[in-house]
């Protein structure tokens, strides 16, 4: 499992489809994730570090994780089927003593940009599969991952998103 931060949302032209774009911790590796427009836009604003007058779907969540005394502890995206990806929630029971040694972890299933935007919004770690790793990254050519970086920018804006499909299409058959 590998450690992934978000580096951009971009859109897929040819579809008109939002991506989300991880980069993979140590590695000059990125990850698309295609999303829904309503969680791109959540994730684009909060990229821009937008504040929202009023509690999103996503907050709520948080809220109610918190009052039932419980954090999101990390994000996980661990698969890929029929061209979709899945991610797991894992939230840390904050009512169990560290001294037992069962029952501190809750784990869920969730669409990873949900996942990802309440890892964003609790500060939490997003991980992905080392098979994700290995199976549908992209090497990013230049030096560091700068949302400020010409460089990466000129990249992400010619991404070649069908041999991205490709390449999903083709690493997602074996998952089946």
């Amino acid at each position: 499992m590998k450690k992934a931060t978000v580096k951009a949302v971009v859109l897929d032209k040819l579809n008109n489809a939002p991506v989300v774009i991880l980069g993979i911790e140590g590695t000059n590796k990125i990850l698309p994730i295609w999303i829904g427009a309503c969680e791109a836009s959540v994730l684009a604003l909060m990229l821009e570090n937008a504040d929202f007058e009023r509690p999103l779907t996503h907050d709520l969540m948080i809220n109610i994780i918190e009052g039932l005394e419980a954090k999101v502890e990390r994000v996980y995206i661990n698969k890929i089927e029929n061209n979709t990806f899945f991610a797991r929630v894992i939230l840390k029971d904050l009512t169990i003593p560290e001294e037992e040694e069962e029952g501190h972890y809750i784990e869920f299933d969730a669409r990873p940009s949900d996942a990802i935007i309440l890892a964003l919004k609790t500060s939490s770690p997003i991980y992905v599969s080392n098979e994700l790793v290995n199976t549908h990254t992209v090497n990013f050519e230049g030096e560091k991952f700068d949302d400020e970086d010409e460089e990466f920018k000129k990249f992400v804006e010619n991404l070649d998103i069908e041999e991205f499909k490709r390449r999903f299409k083709k690493g997602s058959q074996g998952d089946n």
